[in-house]
């Protein structure tokens, strides 16, 4: 199955968003709603991220980026009024290109409910203590050059990860905390990690900081060549918040790296916002796919409907 033997795959959403589409055609023709059980459950998910995200910002403040999801949702709700009433309602020079597109629509629905099983799914794979290597992935540092919380819960699962290896099979893995150095940053992510480690006990010949990565796709990259030069073919874990998992891993598989990525717990109301966020950065991944499915939508919703 390709969820135990590479979980970061791209062909399990593809399965699993054919299998969520199948299921709601199956409920559709039981229960006979006005409307779509896709579309039901889809609204559900938008509403359920609004929600967390109206408590990340009375916790922490308004952000841009989580209040698009506001956007969606009632656009999504207004999509859903016009099948629920009628595209009857919609202008008639609309109402075509409503027709055409709405196949691409079920496809992306299908897309964004099976990331998100996809996303919860990786979070639940028991870790395997035989690695050789911990990625810690890097994000901002304050400053001062101190670990801000997100940062600092990274740094302490692979910690703890270690010591539990140690426990399990009495071996030991070394560190490479990857990040480089932002415009509003003191030092380099690496280098504030790299300290945090050597102060809560790890030795120098233990960490093997990465500096000049700027992203994601450049932590795996750059932490990749430093591990290749010390232990080719090394076992590797990858360490990040929960929400980045399912990205981490198919960045380090398009990078040729067989990795296991291990989540540090991020807070219960900040998960959904930034795996939304995660979301479109995935679909931005895969985006040649979407092209050749919109392509294939249209010419399927212009047959139906000619």
């Amino acid at each position: 199955m390709s969820l135990k033997t590479n979980p970061y795959s791209y062909i399990n959403i593809l399965i699993i968003g054919a299998a969520v589409f199948l299921i709601t055609l199956l409920a559709d023709m039981v229960l006979n709603l006005p409307v779509s059980t896709l579309t039901i459950v889809f609204l559900l998910l938008l509403l359920y991220v609004c929600v967390n995200n109206g408590v990340l910002m009375s916790k922490e403040g308004f952000r841009p980026i989580p209040s698009l999801i506001y956007v969606i949702t009632a656009m999504y709700i207004l999509d859903s009024y016009f099948l629920w009433f009628g595209t009857e309602i919609l202008p008639a020079t609309v109402l075509p290109f409503y027709r055409l597109i709405r196949p691409f629509v079920k496809y992306m629905e299908c897309t964004v409910i099976a990331i998100w099983i996809m996303g919860y799914a990786v979070l639940r794979i028991k870790p395997v203590y035989d690695k050789d290597y911990i990625i810690i992935l890097g994000c901002s540092i304050s400053k001062n050059g101190l670990l801000r919380p997100l940062i600092k819960k990274r740094v302490n699962r692979a910690i703890h990860f270690v010591w539990e290896q140690e426990i399990e099979n009495e071996k030991t893995a070394y560190y490479v905390p990857s990040g480089g150095k932002g415009d509003d940053e003191p030092l380099s992510e690496g280098s504030a990690m790299e300290l945090y480690l050597l102060s809560h006990g790890a030795e120098d010949f233990e960490v093997f900081p990465e500096k000049k990565s700027r992203n994601t796709e450049e932590n795996l990259k750059f932490s990749k060549k430093i591990i290749n030069d010390l232990k080719p073919y090394a076992k590797i874990a990858v360490v990040t918040s929960d929400f980045h998992v399912l990205r981490s891993g198919m960045l380090a598989k398009k990078e040729g790296m067989e990795v296991q990525v291990i989540g540090s717990e991020s807070k219960w109301y900040f998960w959904p916002g930034a795996f939304f966020r995660e979301t479109i950065a995935i679909l931005y991944m895969y985006r040649k796919v979407h092209i050749a499915a919109l392509l294939i939508c249209l010419a399927l919703g212009f047959c139906i409907n000619h």
